[in-house]
């Protein structure tokens, strides 16, 4: 059994209890470098069968611990909080439930904190090979131009660590010193999805450096339905204007996909009683067809798998889901985006 002042690293896994948790615990064992570390896994799972699963794992590795916990409200972000409590490592990293770490994953995402004026790491969600086609749809949609540079978070990219702005850390694959975790009172129950974001922008307003990573990475499991997909992204663009409004860097960007939205409403409105505003609209879609063809083009002359050609699709449900969160936001704010179950 690790000591707890050998300990390195703490990875909390905040959990709805899906079965892919399992898996998750089982990459985590066959890593490298996990005699060093501890695995809390954080939340009540209801599924009997992967509980005992879980129970067993539990027993036969002491190093693996079990928060029953479960909250009403911000269960995220309160989870993370709890796992970060109870962690007896001066590094505290935060994956999620369903995700495979690469096999160096605990050495790379520890090695950044050598520079002592690193507070946070974090490494790309790489998309798995083993999907079926919607979720691999979802993941090499998250990982083109069409989401901007968010698609950075899902690729490795340049071979060398490097210093990033507060946006590029992702949630699913993250890492803290503790004592910057501390200094900002751990994750905002008010955001969900964003907790991460808030606490990346808060940090490096204070001073501490963001590292991304590119061999920390790990294998994150897309949605695998289009409902559950486009909930994501709702989520998404809502958080952002949640984010706006606590104060983080604007980004231009970001408000991309609810300018869209708003061009197609007053084109679509005006339309009928003005030629010109038809013409305007009909350009308006043509010219955006032809950006989201070429984005899907560009993705599948990287992955060079031609089914990947059925993103097309994606890409303008994925900026239309974006763009009506933002504005729903903005007239009916804070609404709950929490997920409930697996």
């Amino acid at each position: 059994m690790t000591e707890p002042h050998n300990i390195k690293l703490s990875v909390v896994i905040p959990t709805l209890g899906r079965p892919i948790l399992i898996d998750t615990l089982k990459s985590l064992l066959a890593a490298q470098g996990v005699d060093d570390i501890e695995i809390i896994v954080a939340g009540r799972i209801a599924d009997v069968a992967v509980a005992a699963r879980v129970k067993d794992l539990v027993g036969r590795y002491p190093r693996i611990r079990h928060l029953e916990v479960a909250f009403p409200s911000g269960d995220s972000s309160r989870k993370k909080n709890a796992g970060a409590e109870i962690s007896r490592a001066d590094l505290v990293a935060f994956i999620d439930d369903d995700v495979i770490v690469a096999s160096d994953w605990p050495l790379r995402i520890v090695e950044p904190f050598a520079d002592p004026a690193v507070g946070l790491v974090s490494g790309p969600s790489l998309v798995p090979d083993d999907l079926p086609l919607m979720a691999r749809l979802a993941g090499v949609t998250l990982a083109s131009k069409a989401a901007g540079y968010v698609a950075q978070r899902y690729l490795q990219g340049d071979p060398h660590p490097r210093e990033v702005r507060w946006s590029f850390l992702i949630g699913c694959n993250m890492a803290f010193r503790k004592t910057v975790l501390n200094e900002l009172g751990g994750f905002d129950p008010a955001f969900w999805p964003g907790e991460e974001m808030i606490a990346s922008s808060r940090a490096t307003r204070a001073g501490h450096k963001l590292i991304f990573h590119p061999h920390a990475f790990l294998y994150h499991y897309p949605r695998s339905s289009l409902l559950r997909y486009l909930k994501q992204i709702y989520g998404y663009g809502a958080t952002r204007i949640r984010l706006l409004r606590a104060g983080v860097e604007f980004e231009a960007t970001t408000l991309l996909p609810a300018l869209w939205v708003l061009s197609l409403l007053v084109l679509g409105i005006t339309a009928p009683f003005c030629q010109w505003c038809l013409w305007l609209l009909v350009a308006d879609i043509a010219l955006y067809l032809v950006g989201a063809l070429a984005i899907t083009a560009q993705k599948v002359g990287e992955t060079r798998h031609w089914k990947d050609v059925l993103m097309f699709p994606l890409v303008p449900l994925t900026h239309l889901s974006y763009g009506i969160a933002e504005w729903v936001e903005v007239f009916m704010p804070g609404r709950d985006l929490s997920v409930k179950k697996g």
